[in-house]
């Protein structure tokens, strides 16, 4: 009988160690790096899904063109390009690493260097650090890189899955339409991309983060997360199935989060034992964001949601 492969993706919320090896990454700076930055207004980035369920972008390395997924969980480096990327790159070493801690609790390294200029839909992004990606992933990501939230937190952006289109703004620079129709959550300060809120039916405040690379079960189904134990009464109350029918793989169907200002509903949420990072109760993945059109507002760690 055939047999699904399951694979958990490893990139996310990763961890930095401190000890004393441990390499300081560098704020990404879009005005030292940009030409022209204050004439920047916007720039729209087509999203491609050709690879399964992670949104995608191209971009020009030295006239390479190079596929880099969108993981905003990645907060290790701005830009990570895979080893066959390397191969036809010019880069400046900076003999530099660092230590985290991964997903799954194992202790992994970054290996670090520059990169002249990376250009994104026409325009430059110059010297910018990027780092060696070493994630063990399946076979149709293997040399699919990723821009990292150490670049994107520089901007405010747009993530919109069913028009398939990433667009960067000016960090503080918020539409009018999102501003005012939009429903508003206050991010936290720390741990970054997290908010506090409750599931409907269940009284304890919990913290949730955000990431577009959370998790994928086989290709092409995909769940948020939860961590609430698997004994609470509210969980034997809810509507279960198996993935694959295996119990190991239990989802609760339809659930609804709440927070002081906005509904979040209808997520379907994957019941997994996490070990890193151990301050967040709920993940929202890339389910939800096939749901909901997100505007992020670094300047003032808010995060603005339209359902589709």
């Amino acid at each position: 009988m055939y047999k699904k492969t399951i694979f958990f993706k490893a990139l996310i919320f990763s961890v930095c160690l401190f000890i004393s090896s441990c390499y300081s990454i560098p704020r990404y700076n879009p005005e030292k790096s940009m030409d022209k930055y204050d004439e920047f207004k916007n720039l729209e980035i087509p999203l491609y899904f050709d690879a399964g369920i992670y949104p995608f972008i191209y971009v020009n390395i030295q006239g390479n063109k190079i596929p880099l997924h969108i993981d905003i969980g990645d907060e290790t480096g701005s830009f990570s390009l895979k080893e066959k990327s390397l191969e036809s790159i010019r880069t400046n070493s900076i003999a530099e690493r660092n230590a985290f801690v991964d997903f799954n609790g194992s202790i992994k390294s970054n290996e670090y260097f520059k990169v002249n200029e990376i250009d994104i839909e026409g325009v430059k992004f110059k010297n910018l650090v990027c780092k060696k990606d070493n994630a063990n992933l399946p076979n149709y990501l293997m040399n699919i890189g990723d821009i990292g939230f150490n670049f994107l937190r520089e901007f405010n952006f747009k993530l919109d899955y069913k028009n398939k289109l990433l667009t960067l703004y000016k960090k503080g620079f918020t539409p009018d339409n999102i501003g005012t129709s939009w429903q508003k959550i206050v991010l936290n300060k720390k741990p970054l991309l997290t908010f506090s809120g409750f599931i409907q039916g269940y009284d304890k405040k919990l913290q949730i983060g955000i990431d577009t690379g959370m998790i994928m079960i086989g290709k092409d189904i995909v769940k948020n997360l939860v961590r609430i134990p698997l004994e609470s009464d509210f969980i034997l109350k809810q509507k279960t199935d198996f993935l694959y029918k295996d119990p190991k793989l239990k989802v609760i169907k339809k659930l609804s989060i709440t927070t002081e200002n906005s509904l979040i509903n209808n997520l379907d949420f994957l019941m997994y034992e996490i070990k890193q990072p151990d301050d967040r109760d709920i993940f929202l993945g890339v389910d939800f964001f096939f749901k909901y059109n997100t505007f992020f507002d670094n300047k003032n760690n808010l995060l603005y949601i339209s359902k589709y």
